[in-house]
């Protein structure tokens, strides 16, 4: 009786089907790993923009409930400003330049200790996903701090706050990248008060935007001082402005420096920012700041008051 034959079955793979496979995959992982960088980096931007509005919904109750005033040293931080004190309420300033804490505190549940509270507004309830910068080390005050706080991610717009004048240009508190025009002040209104119905246009200007101060010799430092004059770890005057130990500065060409990048311009080369009217948006630093070539008057609008002057006396003109 003849035997029956059976087919001879494969089981294994041939080198070269492997190294096909492989080759296969790699490229596959190529492809896709730049998009889901930048769907990352979207989604981080995204939550970033979310927390600005956070902010702009409670600058708008506080405004309500205190007859249009805005948080800040001349209202909320005028107890601290008088007596040097810090209140241990959820929503009482932890600096005389803290808005946070008066206009999120009681709804984030922020804590009443004014260390923890501090940690807790850093570290967990508006923190940037993409801010992964901390600060070197604790400048004054707050020992309890912990040594990994992270940098702030947020502040209030400084110029919105006070009835002065802001020097700007070379030889001024602000860097030289402006058109010799423009160096000079920026004057605020006569009369101005930091009031939500004086700021000008709600749709216009900018209520806070990312990066803070203290950047500076390449250290991160946390100024604990109650009592702050140039806005502190909470106010800044934006990238319109290149401030002293603030998180823009610029290029001879007008392009953010590498620190920048970091610490104000995170979300590919753009910041997020939240208007008086509670919307948000996304700026390109280009569009922060044009550089020098470039520089008009509007440049400065969405960061100080209408009706602010710019250069000596107004000569340059008055923002809208």
């Amino acid at each position: 009786m003849p035997m029956k034959t059976r087919e001879t079955r494969r089981d294994a793979f041939t080198l070269i089907e492997l190294l096909v496979v492989i080759s296969i995959i790699a490229l596959l992982v190529g492809i896709l790993l730049p998009a889901l960088g930048a769907a990352r980096k979207s989604a981080q931007s995204a939550v970033c923009l979310g927390h600005q509005r956070s902010t702009g919904q409670g600058m708008a109750v506080y405004a309500s409930n205190n007859d249009d005033w805005l948080a800040g040293p001349a209202t909320s931080g005028r107890f601290i400003n008088a007596v040097g004190n810090i209140r241990e309420t959820s929503s009482g300033p932890t600096q005389n330049m803290d808005w946070v804490s008066p206009t999120l505190g009681d709804s984030l549940g922020l804590p009443t200790d004014p260390a923890k509270r501090i940690e807790s507004i850093l570290s967990n309830e508006l923190k940037c996903p993409s801010n992964n910068e901390i600060y070197d080390k604790v400048f004054v005050g707050f020992g309890s701090l912990p040594n990994d706080l992270p940098y702030a991610s947020y502040s209030a717009v400084l110029g919105f706050q006070f009835h002065n004048s802001t020097e700007v240009g070379a030889g001024g508190q602000f860097a030289g990248n402006l058109t010799s025009q423009a160096r000079g002040t920026i004057d605020s209104p006569r009369g101005y008060a930091p009031r939500l119905d004086r700021v000008g246009p709600p749709s216009n200007k900018i209520w806070a935007s990312e990066g803070n101060r203290y950047w500076e010799n390449d250290e991160l430092s946390y100024n604990g001082l109650p009592r702050q004059i140039q806005g502190g770890n909470f106010m800044e005057y934006g990238p319109a402005m290149e401030w002293r130990a603030g998180p823009f500065e610029y290029n001879t060409d007008g392009t953010p420096t590498s620190d920048s990048e970091r610490l104000g311009f995170r979300h590919n080369l753009g910041l997020n920012v939240v208007y008086f009217d509670g919307h948000g948006e996304s700026m390109k630093a280009s569009e922060a700041f044009p550089g020098a070539a470039n520089f008009t008057l509007e440049t400065y609008e969405p960061w100080f008051p209408t009706g602010s002057g710019v250069g000596p006396n107004g000569s340059i003109g008055t923002l809208r």
